[in-house]
C-alpha cells in the first residue's frame, strides 16, 4: 500500500467528492474516515493495528447496510511516525478528501499536531484510539483509547502487594510518560507506596546506563515503564547489567504483537491495556476471528490503539445514525453518553469526551505469552473536560 489509499469496504466503491461533513441530505455516496496511521517509523505495530481494527469494524458495518444508507470508506495516510507529516496528511484528508472524521495517530506529539490541525482549525471530528496522557478537551475529539488513571489505579495495587512498596519510575521523554508518571505519583501515594526514582531517555536511546544506575543504586521492588519504541532493547540492558533479579515490572503499553523478540526478563511483566488475546468477553473471539481471516492466522491486534480504533469507528456509526447527519458539531453532540457493546464489554462516552471501559490486567508467563489476571469493569476516566 502507498502512502494513501482509500480503502472500499463490500465491493468497489469510489469516493465521488462528496463532502462527508455535510448533512446527509439522501445522498448515497460513501461517507469518508480518515486514518491517520504510523504504518512506518518506530511506531509501526500500532499503527497497522490501528488500521487494519478499524477495516474490521467498517467491513462489520458496511455489511450491515452501512450508516444512513450510505457505505463507509477508509481514505489511509502513513504519517511515518513525524510530526510535521502527521500535520500534512491531516490537512489534507481534512482540506482535500473532505473527510467526516479522522482517526489516530499513534503518539502523542502527533496527535497534539492534529488535534490542532483537525479538531481545532479544520472543524472535523477527531477521534483518537491510542493509550495517551489524558487532557485533551474540545467540542470535536474524542478519545476511545484508555488514560492514565484507568490503568495505573487498578494495576499499582497488584504490583505492590506481590513485589513491595519501592517504585522506579521509567518512561520515555515526551508528554506521555511524563504526564502519566504525575498521574501515578498521587497514586502511589496512596496505596502506601514509596517512589524510590524516576528516570527519562530519549524516545529510542542507545545507551541505558542510566536507567542501568537509576535500578542498581535505588534497589526498586518494582519497575512502572512506559518505554515502548524501544524496550526490549531497555530490557536487554537491565538483564545483562543483572540488576533485574527480584525486581518486577508493570507497563500500560506492552499488548501482544509487543511481546515479540523480548528475552527471559519479559517474564513477569505485568499490563493493564483495553485488549489483549486471552481478554475476557464475549465478542474477543468474533474479533479475533474476523481479525485473523482477514489478515492472516499469525496476525493478531495491539492491546491499546486496536481496539480503540474498533471502537471509535462503531461508535461514530452510531452517532451519524442518532444524529441523522454527518455534520461534525450534530455528530459531536450526539457521541455523549453512547454505548457500545465492545469486544469486551460496554463502552460509555463519557461527557469529557473521552471513554469508560473495562481495563484487562494480564502478566508474561513462562511460555512468552501473556496470561490472564483480572478485568477491571467500567473503569472511569477520572477526566476533568467540560464542554
Amino acid at each position: 500500500m502507498g502512502s494513501a489509499a482509500v480503502i472500499a469496504m463490500m465491493g468497489t466503491l469510489v469516493a465521488c467528492g462528496d463532502d462527508s461533513s455535510s448533512d446527509s441530505g439522501g445522498s448515497k455516496d460513501p461517507i469518508k474516515i480518515g486514518v491517520a496511521a504510523d504504518l512506518t517509523g518506530p511506531f509501526t505495530i500500532y499503527g497497522t493495528s490501528m488500521q487494519r481494527s478499524a477495516e474490521i469494524a467498517v467491513d462489520e458495518i458496511n455489511a450491515a447496510g452501512g450508516v444512513l444508507g450510505r457505505q463507509l470508506v477508509l481514505v489511509v495516510e502513513d504519517t511515518q511516525t513525524d510530526v510535521a507529516v502527521t500535520t500534512d496528511k491531516a490537512r489534507k484528508l481534512v482540506e482535500s478528501d473532505k473527510v467526516g472524521m479522522v482517526l489516530g495517530p499513534i503518539g502523542s506529539d502527533a496527535a497534539d499536531a492534529m488535534f490542532k490541525t483537525v479538531a481545532q482549525d479544520g472543524k472535523t471530528i477527531l477521534m483518537y484510539p491510542e493509550t495517551y496522557e489524558g487532557g485533551k478537551c474540545d467540542p470535536l475529539f474524542f478519545s476511545t483509547g484508555a488514560v492514565p488513571a484507568q490503568q495505573i489505579r487498578p494495576m499499582l495495587p497488584v504490583l505492590q502487594k506481590e513485589f513491595g512498596p519501592k517504585v522506579l519510575l521509567f518512561g520515555a521523554d515526551y508528554v506521555w510518560p511524563r504526564r502519566s508518571f504525575e498521574i501515578a505519583k498521587p497514586i502511589i501515594e496512596e496505596i502506601g507506596g514509596e517512589l524510590v526514582g524516576e528516570v527519562y531517555l530519549p524516545l529510542i536511546a542507545d545507551d541505558f546506563t542510566e536507567l542501568v544506575n537509576a535500578v542498581r543504586d535505588a534497589k526498586p521492588d518494582y519497575i512502572y515503564t512506559l518505554y515502548p519504541a524501544a524496550w526490549g532493547a531497555a530490557l536487554k540492558a537491565l538483564e545483562d547489567a543483572g540488576v533485574l533479579d527480584g525486581v518486577g515490572v508493570g507497563t500500560t503499553f506492552l499488548g501482544d504483537p509487543g511481546l515479540a523478540g523480548l528475552g527471559a526478563g519479559a517474564v513477569g511483566t505485568y499490563t493493564a491495556l483495553p485488549f489483549f488475546t486471552v481478554a475476557k468477553g464475549d465478542g474477543v473471539a468474533p474479533f479475533l476471528k474476523a481479525f485473523q481471516a482477514k489478515f492472516g492466522a499469525d496476525q493478531i491486534p495491539s492491546g491499546g490503539e486496536g481496539l480503540g480504533s474498533y471502537n471509535a469507528i462503531h461508535l461514530y456509526a452510531l452517532a451519524v445514525e442518532k444524529a441523522k447527519s454527518t455534520d461534525p458539531a450534530k455528530v459531536a453532540a450526539a457521541m455523549v453518553g453512547l454505548t457500545y457493546q465492545s469486544p469486551t464489554g460496554p463502552v460509555t462516552v463519557e461527557p469529557s469526551h473521552h471513554v469508560t471501559q473495562t481495563i484487562q490486567l494480564v502478566k508474561v508467563g513462562p511460555d512468552m505469552k501473556h496470561e490472564f489476571v483480572q478485568a477491571f469493569e467500567n473503569q472511569p476516566t477520572e477526566e476533568s473536560c467540560s464542554l
